[in-house]
């Protein structure tokens, strides 16, 4: 009985760290750029993003939870919170299939 809830404790500490190491690959710094028709940025700084499209600029914050990213900003004194897929490829990120590219 003893080794099984040893086990069972060992079980749960390595899903933590797993967690965790997942959490803290989940930020991002630095600029990134579209390069479609309209020009998209995303400036983040830990869990700080200011998005920049049709010279329009909103700052905000992010978080990454697996293949997501929840963008919460404030445009206009009205609060959205934006959920598009996300994916990173080396110095390429994409937003909703958009790729970025690291500047």
């Amino acid at each position: 009985m003893k080794k099984r809830i040893l086990g069972a404790a060992c079980l749960v500490m390595a899903a933590l760290i797993v967690c965790s190491l997942a959490a803290c690959s989940g930020k991002l710094n630095g600029t990134y750029r579209s390069s479609g028709l309209v020009p998209q940025t995303f400036t983040f700084s830990g869990d700080k993003v200011t998005m920049s499209a049709f010279g329009i600029n909103a700052s905000g914050t992010y978080r990454i939870q697996g293949d997501r990213i929840y963008i919460t900003y404030t445009l206009f004194g009205q609060e959205y919170t934006w959920d598009q897929p996300f994916a990173r490829s080396g110095k390429t990120i994409f937003i909703g299939g958009t790729p970025f590219e690291k500047q």
